[in-house]
């Protein structure tokens, strides 16, 4: 790939796409010198860091080792994929979860739209997906809109992300707060003041002494114990999906200690909403029964790796919802609620947590059947596709800028390929509409780039071919995916008004140099999939092509 300055002076100066223009496979043909033009070089592969949802770790500090530049699959996270047409919001949002693991002071961060549909393209899973495990994905209307039949497939379009992403961020705070519930009764969080009362000094004013989430595990293929007496001797649907949270406690001495938390979802269809705008829940809303997302639930407790936790889910809990300090108390009120009170006379403060009840309702049975679809598409998922779920035996634990995780392969510019090719293959059949505007669409090509045209025709060396291959591309790229042809262009325009300000670092120019190169790739890689396409809408309809290419000429 050219260097940043070179590519600057291929794409600058004049007007449209006159300076960039290819000659599509599917469409004229090649001449010796375009069959022999060299091909660019494969991407350099790096190391990369994943988060849970399988997304390259954005950060403006992380390098790939392999050349000291910052590593493009971040900058490839928040560029529109190849496959993309309408653009995505590339704004995050931060949650209210306080982070542990040497990050105190600071909160996890939720993934924007466009960084969420790059993790749903990059895994597979933007179509085919049961409706069952998309039911957290909600639509522009209500949650419940575009509900099917227990069997119908569900498909997660662009227009949907949105919604997706409010949808995600509401769960996590909601499975949070229930998290706190059980933290209040089994570690209530202790003032500053309190800890290490024997230390000389006394500790900062933004020590945190509340529970923090430090690492994160997603485990949709694993059976929770609970979940698994539930569904085979209680008949309740399975859940689609299962997370273990790790939080660290703060004690008195100053010291931590570190807690897992099971979380099971569930998703009631039959009690989902349809009131509009319910599928873009708040951050500070709520799921289940009195939530703003009614069809998901939620079913969060402590593991039982300790008996201090056993305890907490046999004994505390029950007596902290009903505010009585001991069995004895709770005997005597019959097991109804006590009247205890603390040190200082107040009443025992009831815990407000809400259990999901083990028998399932009327509304969630009728998705029984449904949730087996879904756990047996879950396990089929993870035995064919590489990295999904507990089946690789892989611990997928986080505790970086965005719940990272270990790679699980080392190129993602080859997945992206990887994934464009998959969403061709998805794509619907083609009609004679869709090969009437293919042969339209290289009709304008091949009348606009004649320049670029004969630059590869005539290119002598590698440079030269490599950069006749771009200008190619590029000027494709603005009638074949125009949504990756402007990424492109703003990409260019961001790195020269930073140098023009003067105000950018080598940092930032390298930063700019990996963006324009990574937002030049994805354009490729859109432009070889419209392509493909292309040439099978030619072989399928020769006579619509050969007519419009006459009616043009």
């Amino acid at each position: 790939m050219p260097g940043f300055a070179s590519l600057l002076g291929k794409l600058g100066g004049g007007g449209g796409g006159s300076q960039h223009p290819p000659i599509p496979s599917s469409y004229g043909a090649t001449t010796s010198n375009e069959s022999s033009a060299p091909t660019p070089a494969a991407p350099t592969t790096s190391s990369v860091k994943y988060d849970v949802y399988s997304r390259p770790i954005i950060s403006s500090t992380s390098i790939d080792p392999s050349n000291n530049m910052p590593s493009s699959t971040d900058t490839r996270n928040i560029l529109p994929s190849s496959s993309q047409t309408v653009p995505l919001d590339t704004t995050r949002i931060a949650s209210t979860i306080p982070r542990g693991g040497g990050k105190e002071g600071e909160t996890w961060v939720y993934p924007s739209p466009q960084m969420f549909y790059n993790a749903l393209m990059r895994k597979g899973k933007l179509t085919n997906a049961p409706a069952g495990a998309a039911g957290a994905g909600g639509v522009s209307g209500g949650e419940g809109s575009n509900r099917e039949e227990t069997t119908t497939i569900v498909m997660t379009k662009e227009e949907d992300m949105a919604s997706v992403v409010a949808m995600h961020n509401c769960m996590n705070e909601a499975t949070w707060r229930r998290v706190l519930q059980w933290e209040e009764v089994l570690h209530p969080t202790i003032s500053s003041n309190n800890i290490n009362p024997s230390a000389s000094e006394p500790p900062s004013a933004s020590a945190r002494v509340g529970p923090a989430l430090s690492r994160f595990e997603g485990r949709p293929t694993d059976l929770s114990p609970k979940a698994f007496i539930k569904h085979y001797l209680l008949n309740h649907p399975l859940p689609f999906d299962r997370h273990d949270w790790t939080i660290t406690r703060t004690n008195r001495d100053g010291s931590t200690q570190d807690v897992r938390y099971v979380i099971d979802y569930y998703h009631d269809d039959a009690s989902a909403s349809n009131d509009v705008g319910s599928g873009y829940p708040s951050l500070d809303g709520d799921v289940g029964p009195k939530g703003q997302v009614q069809s998901l639930l939620v079913d969060v407790r402590p593991a039982a790796d300790s008996v201090h936790e056993i305890w907490g889910r046999l004994i505390g809990m029950p007596l902290a919802r009903r505010g009585c300090g001991s069995i004895v108390e709770c005997v005597l009120a019959g097991g109804g609620d006590c009247t205890s009170k603390d040190d200082v006379g107040n009443a025992t403060k009831k815990s407000e947590f809400e259990p999901l009840p083990l028998f399932p309702s009327e509304s969630l049975s009728r998705g029984l059947e449904e949730s087996k679809q879904v756990w047996k598409s879950i396990q089929l998922d993870a035995l064919m596709k590489k990295g999904v779920g507990a089946m690789d035996g892989k611990m997928q634990q986080h505790s970086s800028s965005t719940l990272e995780q270990e790679p699980q392969s080392n190129s993602s510019a080859v997945e992206g390929k990887e994934a464009s090719a998959a969403a061709v293959e998805q794509l619907p059949k083609i009609t004679p509409s869709d090969a009437t505007n293919y042969a339209s669409t290289y009709t304008q090509i091949l009348s606009t780039c004649q320049e670029s045209k004969k630059a590869l025709q005539n290119c002598q060396s590698e440079e030269e071919c490599e950069q006749a291959m771009v200008g190619m591309t590029v000027c494709a790229g603005q009638f074949m995916c125009p949504l990756q042809h402007s990424s492109l262009l703003d990409s260019l325009k961001l790195s020269t008004t930073t140098t023009a300000n003067g105000s950018s670092s080598k940092d930032d120019e390298a930063a700019a140099e990996v963006r324009i190169s990574t937002a030049l790739d994805i354009l490729s890689e859109c432009v070889a999939n419209y392509d493909a396409r292309a040439s099978m809408a030619k072989r399928a309809y020769p006579e619509l092509f050969d007519k419009v290419s006459r009616g043009q000429k």
